[in-house]
């Protein structure tokens, strides 16, 4: 098994948030009337001691959730103890599959929903099927199709997904506003918004690709915005059939290198972290962000009295609106748990309760249900975001974390030969076929 997993932003936090969250959050969770299923849970047996692995460990607040969820399932289940480890997403990709084939793995693990990865444990057989689990708490009767999709190989259900997440279009309105600039809720708009903030000696567009990840943001909202989600969908599977060199993918690449070469980015990305960029918005820096629903708690925590707003990433043609995305992490089961059972019980509580998805949505998680959140008070920039997602959904839909998704081997060719592209140092032909190269060679491999 290839342990290089790298992973999409998507759930990347900054370190520098401030979880003023955190209070509302607990006190909603106090009001909690939920029970797990005792029977199910094991409940009166010999103690059971579960671990789980989460990869919220540069997400201050988003702990304060699942430890409040996880105090109330304990007290509701005397005879199960919960140890929950907080680690950072690169940490967690490092050793999860190296201790999951040891045997000495967490029973739960948050893991990240791509064929590459939450797929590459299941057919190593690290996991374990969660189809019963699902038919008897019906899980698959609250599950979006979408969500159910991203993380089923093979037939079979091997993680519950997290959140819903998007690639949208952030903006300082206020900033836009001071220069007399339309939203850029068309693509002209946006081109004529980058356009404007650069004479003003603003940073057009917040990014920082030193985490190689980030292009594939930044690329895949071109790519979504021309290109049909049939068509992503034949690049981005292993069972698909569709080539990296299609023309139009080759054209939505130049596009995207277009906005470098133009100047809409910040100076030097290539050497600029995540974080820092993201930093550089949160000082208005820089009038727009294109990135995920995944960090919208931080830009919530850090830009506190700043006009921020969300919208899809506008459509290059006069097709319906599409988005970039997936799922943003999926609780699953080892197949070396001890206790199984209990975890399922532990995974229907912290992710199936109303109280709990409205603690979740409160904190600015999109849900993977049919849970509208329409009776939980949250911020303007939350709404935006499930605009955003409805938006794609009833457009062309969403699609995936593009050059993520597929492979280990797509994931190396595309973080080096991404960082080349947008410098002008690799055109869109030699990347594409790059990257058809090592796909051919995944789906050569089975």
């Amino acid at each position: 098994m290839d342990t290089r997993l790298q992973h999409s932003d998507h759930r990347r936090r900054s370190p520098f948030r401030r979880p003023r969250r955190a209070l509302a959050v607990a006190a909603l969770l106090s009001t909690a009337l939920i029970a797990a299923d005792s029977r199910r849970a094991g409940a009166g047996d010999d103690a059971v001691q579960l671990t789980v692995l989460s990869q919220f460990g540069d997400n201050p607040a988003l702990q304060n959730v699942l430890d409040e969820l996880n105090e109330t399932f304990e007290s509701n289940n005397p005879g199960i103890d919960v140890d929950i480890e907080y680690l950072t997403l690169d940490d967690l990709t490092r050793t999860v599959p190296t201790a999951l084939a040891s045997g000495e793995g967490p029973d739960v693990v948050d893991y990240d929903a791509n064929e590459s990865s939450l797929g590459d444990l299941a057919r190593n057989g690290l996991l374990a099927s969660l189809d019963d689990y699902a038919t008897s708490y019906e899980w698959t009767d609250r599950l979006a199709e979408s969500a159910l999709e991203r993380t089923t190989f093979d037939g079979q259900l091997f993680g519950i997904g997290r959140s819903s997440e998007a690639v949208g279009l952030f903006y300082n309105a206020d900033i836009f506003a001071t220069h007399g600039i339309a939203a850029p809720d068309t693509y002209d708009a946006f081109i004529t918004a980058a356009d404007t903030l650069a004479a003003a000696g603003i940073t057009p567009i917040a990014f920082g690709n030193q985490d190689q990840w980030p292009s594939s943001h930044l690329i895949g909202a071109a790519l979504h915005a021309t290109v049909p989600i049939e068509t992503i969908t034949g690049i981005e599977t292993l069972g698909g059939t569709g080539s990296w060199s299609d023309p139009a993918v080759i054209a939505a690449f130049d596009t995207g290198a277009g906005w470098a070469a133009s100047g809409y980015l910040t100076p030097d990305f290539n050497a600029v972290s995540f974080d820092d960029a993201l930093k550089s918005f949160f000082a208005g820096e820089a009038g727009m962000f294109i990135e995920g629903t995944g960090v919208i708690p931080d830009i919530i925590t850090n830009m506190e009295g700043v006009d921020v707003r969300f919208v899809p990433f506008p459509m290059q043609s006069g097709e319906p609106q599409q988005a970039e995305g997936g799922i943003g992490g999926a609780w699953a089961i080892t197949a070396s748990a001890d206790a199984p059972d209990a975890a399922a019980a532990w995974i229907d509580f912290v992710h199936f309760s109303d109280d709990a998805e409205a603690a979740w949505f409160a904190a600015g998680v999109l849900p993977t249900t049919n849970f509208d959140g329409g009776s939980v008070e949250v911020d303007d920039l939350v709404r935006d975001s499930l605009d955003v997602v409805a938006a794609a959904l009833d457009g062309g839909g969403i699609g995936y974390w593009t050059g993520y998704s597929s492979s280990p081997l797509v994931i190396d060719a595309w973080n080096g030969g991404a960082q080349l592209l947008l410098t002008g140092e690799l055109d869109a032909e030699t990347f594409a076929a790059q990257l058809q190269d090592a796909l051919e060679q995944a789906r050569s491999a089975g």
